[in-house]
């Protein structure tokens, strides 16, 4: 475990360079995905790739009220990954996704949260899609499920998971534009440390 949090710790600008280049090329084909099942003009960047100690997420994405999209992964890359927004920026998305302006909608009701979750799924899967293609592996995949809460109640079963192995995790800054309206999320994976340092192995050996 101390050995690999070092290594996960210390990964230099090239290594996060390295990973944030996939994780965009996975932005572009979720934006894609995304535009042709609402019809308006998507994008989306990752900007920045932080490691982060697990006990600081809460302090960096925001300790408020989160809709949170989780989906377990496995085979060849072992983990957790949560697409987590602010409620009412998802309020939001879904009333663009339905042509409304946003604020219409004030309620996360049934149909809000199918549209969310399966904006999020698109977007988890691209990224885990364009790791498999870019490496060469198989990453399985869970159905989506999806919490709203506060983040330490939403990520507590993966932290207790995770801090088993390492206090250390990966999370990326995402920018969603929707109709040119910007919307400023997260994205956290808490890998199993063999799997990760594999990856980021194989990786670095094939840039």
């Amino acid at each position: 475990m101390v050995e690999y949090e070092e290594y996960l710790k210390n990964l230099d600008d090239f290594a996060k360079s390295a990973l944030l280049e996939t994780f965009n090329i996975g932005s572009s084909h979720a934006a894609t995905a995304l535009s042709k099942l609402i019809g308006l003009n998507v994008d989306i960047k990752v900007p920045e790739i932080k490691i982060v100690s697990i006990k600081r997420i809460p302090e960096e994405v925001g300790e408020d009220v989160k809709v949170a999209v989780y989906i377990e992964l496995g085979k060849d890359f072992s983990g957790h990954a949560f697409f987590i927004a602010d409620l009412e920026d998802a309020l939001k998305m879904y009333d663009l996704m339905m042509g409304q302006e946003p604020g219409t909608t004030k309620e996360f009701d049934e149909m809000a949260r199918s549209a969310f979750m399966e904006l999020a799924n698109i977007l988890i899967s691209a990224y885990a899609n364009a790791l498999s293609e870019f490496l060469g592996i198989t990453i399985e995949q869970s159905p989506p499920t999806m919490t709203v809460d506060f983040l330490p109640a939403i990520l507590d079963f993966a932290l207790a998971d995770i801090a088993q192995y390492c206090d250390y995790t990966i999370l990326l800054m995402t920018q969603i534009f929707i109709r040119d309206i910007q919307f400023n999320e997260h994205f956290v994976i808490f890998p199993k440390p063999e799997d990760m340092k594999k990856i980021l192995d194989k990786l670095l050996g094939g840039v």
